[in-house]
C-alpha cells in the first residue's frame, strides 16, 4: 500500500463513467521493456472523516477559536480543542482570556464546597455558525499569553451540534486490525492509488464500514506492535441499511455494541471515537470524548489476518443482532469484561481466575436466563461438592470443547499428575478449577504455590474457553485461528468452532442431555 500522494497533475490517469454510473479509473504505465499497458479499477473511494489523523500518536486538532464552559458562557476563552494520546487518550481544551485577580482566585480556590472525591469532566460551549461543525483546524492557535491573562488546559468531553435526522456518521478506530482479505478502496484525491482496506458488516438494521487508513505500511504496523503504541488505524462509517435517518442516541447504542464486537475480535479494548454525524452531507453533530484504549499488541485468541475481514464482519453482525435486548447486552458485556481483563490487565494468577468467573456468568445465561432451568431448579441441580466445576462443565460440554490437558502443556500436565497421586483424577477443566479454588482459598495444606508456567498454561486454556463461549453465545459459526498448538501457528491456519463439528445437545431439567 502506498502512502497518500500529493496533489500533483497526473497525465497518465483518466477517469470515465460507465452507463450505470460506475466510475472507471485507468492508469497508463510502462513495463521494464518500455511497453505500454493500462491498469484500471472500479474501486470505491475510501471513507474520509471530518477529522483527519496522522499515523502514530500525534495529537488530532478538533477546533480552534472561542469556547467557554457551561457555567460561564459569557466569559469565553480563545484557544484549541484537540485529541491527545498522552498521558492517556483524552480530549483537551487549552486557551486563555483576560481575567481579573478575583476571577483567578475563584477559579483555583481549593476551598470550594461540594467537590467530593469525584470530579466531573466538564463540557464545552461552542457557538456554531450556520449550525455546522467547524472544519478541522490546520494549525494550533497562537499560544502566547499576555501578562494578566488567565490560561487553562482542561480535560473535557462534550457534544456539539444537533444530533437529529442524521443520514450517516463517520468515526475513527484506534489500534485496529490487519485484514489481508479486506476489499479494495482508493484514495479520493488520487483514485489511481488503491489498497486492501474495507471491512463491511450489517446487523440490527445498521451497515458499518471500516477503511484502513492510507499509509499504514507493514513496517508501521510492526512498529506499533513492537512499541505497544497508539494510533488511529481505521476510519468508519455508520448508516441505516434502508437509508433512513437516525438520531445520535440511536447511533450511540449501535457504536457501543460495535465496540464490544471489535474488542472481542482483538482481545483488547478499542473504541469508535470522535463520531461526526451528517445530514445530507453537512456535518451537523459531533461528540468529543474518549474511552479506555489498550496499547497495540497481539492479544486475540481467534482472529486470523488472512480472513479477519470476514471474521469481523460475521462477529459484528452476530453481536448487533444478539444485543438488541438489554438482558443480552448486559450478559455479553459483563462476560467480555472478564475476557479482556484476563488478556491484557492481570498477571498469570488472575488470568486463570477471571475466565472462570466469565464462564460461570455465561453458563447461567445459557441454562437459566434463556435456558430450561428456573433459578431455583438450577440452584438445586448443582452438586454441593462440585459447584462451579459442575456448572461450567455443562457449558463446555454443550459447546463440544475438548477438555483434556494438551500433551504439550507439560507444566499443567505435571499439576494434573500430582493431583492424581493424591487420588483425584482430573481433566483440564478439573485442574484449572482446583488451581483457581486453592489460590482463592489457600490453606496450610494447599497453599496454591504453583509456578508461573503452571499458571500460564492454565490461564491460556481458561481464557480460550471463555473466548469460544463468547463466540458461541452470540451465534458465531465461522472458523477461528488454530491456536494453542505445539508449534507456532502459520498464517492461514484455521479450525472450525467445536459446536459446528459436533451435534448440539438439548438439555432437559432433571435429566441427561438429549441430542438432536
Amino acid at each position: 500500500m502506498a502512502d497518500r500522494p500529493s496533489n500533483q497533475p497526473r497525465s497518465n490517469v483518466t477517469i470515465h463513467h460507465e452507463a450505470d454510473g460506475t466510475r472507471v479509473v485507468s492508469r497508463t504505465l510502462k513495463d521494464h521493456q518500455g511497453k505500454t499497458f493500462i491498469v484500471e479499477h472500479r474501486f470505491p473511494d475510501a471513507i474520509v472523516h471530518h477529522y483527519q489523523p496522522s499515523i502514530g500518536s500525534t495529537d488530532v486538532p478538533l477546533y480552534s477559536g472561542n469556547f467557554s464552559f457551561p457555567d460561564r458562557k459569557d466569559r469565553p476563552f480563545s484557544g484549541d480543542v484537540f485529541f491527545t494520546w498522552q498521558p492517556t487518550p483524552r480530549i483537551s481544551a487549552r486557551g486563555s482570556r483576560t481575567s481579573s485577580a478575583q476571577e483567578i482566585t475563584e477559579l483555583f480556590g481549593s476551598d470550594k464546597p461540594g467537590n467530593g472525591m469525584w470530579r466531573t469532566v466538564p463540557g464545552l460551549y461552542i457557538q456554531l455558525p450556520g449550525a455546522s461543525i467547524p472544519r478541522q483546524p490546520a494549525d494550533e492557535s497562537d499560544t502566547s499569553q499576555p501578562p494578566g491573562d488567565l490560561r487553562v488546559e482542561e480535560r473535557v468531553q462534550t457534544e456539539i451540534g444537533a444530533g437529529e435526522s442524521l443520514t450517516d456518521l463517520t468515526f475513527l478506530v484506534p489500534n485496529g486490525w490487519q485484514a489481508l482479505d479486506a476489499s479494495r478502496v482508493c484514495d479520493p484525491d488520487a483514485p489511481e492509488v488503491f489498497w486492501n482496506g474495507r471491512t463491511t458488516a450489517t446487523g440490527d438494521g445498521w451497515t458499518v464500514q471500516f477503511d484502513l487508513l492510507p499509509g499504514l505500511t507493514q513496517k508501521k504496523w510492526n512498529g506499533l506492535k513492537k512499541d505497544g503504541g497508539y494510533s488511529f488505524t481505521h476510519t468508519g462509517r455508520l448508516t441505516r441499511t434502508d437509508g433512513t435517518s437516525f438520531s445520535s442516541t440511536e447511533a450511540f447504542s449501535a457504536l457501543e455494541r460495535i465496540t464490544l464486537a471489535l474488542s472481542l475480535a482483538l482481545g483488547r479494548r478499542t473504541a469508535c471515537l470522535l463520531p461526526v454525524g451528517y445530514s445530507n452531507g453537512l456535518p451537523k453533530w459531533a461528540h468529543w470524548a474518549t474511552a479506555p484504549i489498550d496499547p497495540m499488541k497481539s492479544s486475540s485468541d481467534w482472529l486470523e489476518s488472512t480472513c479477519s475481514a470476514k471474521q469481523i464482519s460475521e462477529l459484528i453482525h452476530r453481536v448487533l443482532t444478539f444485543t438488541k435486548t438489554k438482558e443480552n447486552l448486559r450478559s455479553f458485556r459483563n462476560a467480555l469484561a472478564y475476557y479482556i481483563a484476563a488478556n491484557v490487565d492481570v498477571d498469570v494468577h488472575l488470568r486463570t481466575s477471571l475466565p472462570i468467573s466469565g464462564l460461570q456468568l455465561l453458563t447461567y445465561y445459557e441454562f437459566v436466563t434463556i435456558g430450561p432451568y428456573t433459578p431455583r431448579q438450577w440452584e438445586q441441580a448443582i452438586p454441593r461438592t462440585r459447584g462451579t466445576e459442575w456448572e461450567i462443565r455443562n457449558l463446555i460440554g454443550k459447546l463440544g470443547i475438548t477438555i483434556a490437558v494438551p500433551r504439550h502443556f507439560k507444566h499443567l500436565a505435571a499439576v494434573r499428575n500430582q493431583m492424581r497421586r493424591k487420588g483425584a483424577k482430573r481433566d483440564a477443566l478439573g485442574v484449572v478449577i482446583k488451581m483457581r479454588n486453592v489460590a482463592t482459598h489457600p490453606t496450610k495444606q494447599q497453599s496454591g504455590d504453583y509456578s508461573v508456567y503452571e499458571w500460564a498454561e492454565a490461564g491460556m486454556l481458561a481464557n480460550y474457553w471463555l473466548c469460544l463461549a463468547l463466540l458461541y453465545t452470540v451465534g458465531c459459526k465461522g472458523d477461528v485461528a488454530a491456536v494453542l498448538q505445539p508449534r507456532p501457528r502459520n498464517p492461514g491456519e484455521l479450525r472450525g468452532v467445536p459446536w459446528e463439528a459436533k451435534p448440539v445437545k438439548r438439555w432437559r431439567v432433571g435429566g441427561k442431555p438429549d441430542r438432536h
